[in-house]
């Protein structure tokens, strides 16, 4: 699993202020980092004939919103994955590879829970506003769509952008 990324609140909100260095970082962080990692894996995986793989972007991925380099980052991410899954070698060696896409997660010591414990009301205020549920997701919601795709039940699934988000995102 391709798990590791981050940079959706670094750099500037103004685009113009946020250095080069910001993006190139970033993207290397998520995007090259989950090509590196894949690559590596897939000999094995088709060793065995048999594999699961799944990077972990974001709604960012899939729509505007967040800042330019980190969806340019996560976008890749789920690009990388899609053209993976089109590889018939891989494939019909019995590798899978899909995204999932999480929305508003609550993580400790990350972003939201700083904005929580800054001004609890102004944040209850916000997530009552921004998110359907009225509520951030959790970690183990995420963790549980990634035990499906990464079970042999979910062997159909390949390519697949899973949204988890609780309807944040609108996608027509």
């Amino acid at each position: 699993m391709n798990n590791a990324g981050g940079g959706g609140r670094w750099g500037s909100e103004d685009v113009l202020k946020t250095g080069e260095e910001v993006w190139q970082e970033v993207y290397d962080k998520n995007a090259t980092a989950a090509a590196r990692f894949t690559k590596a894996f897939i000999p094995y995986m088709k060793e065995k004939n048999w594999g699961r793989v799944v990077t972990i972007t974001s709604i960012f991925g899939i729509q505007g919103g967040g800042r330019p380099w980190f969806n340019l980052a996560k976008t890749a991410q789920t690009a990388l994955m899609k053209n993976f899954a089109l590889n018939k070698d891989f494939i019909r060696s019995g590798i899978t590879f899909n995204s999932i896409a999480p929305g508003g997660i609550m993580i400790p010591d990350t972003g939201w829970d700083e904005m929580l414990k800054k001004n609890p009301e102004k944040f209850e205020e916000m997530v009552e506003k921004e998110f359907r549920l009225g509520r951030l997701g959790t970690p183990e919601e995420v963790a549980n769509v990634t035990a499906f795709v990464c079970s042999a039940g979910a062997s159909l699934l390949n390519g697949a952008s899973i949204l988890v988000d609780g309807g944040e995102t609108v996608v027509f």
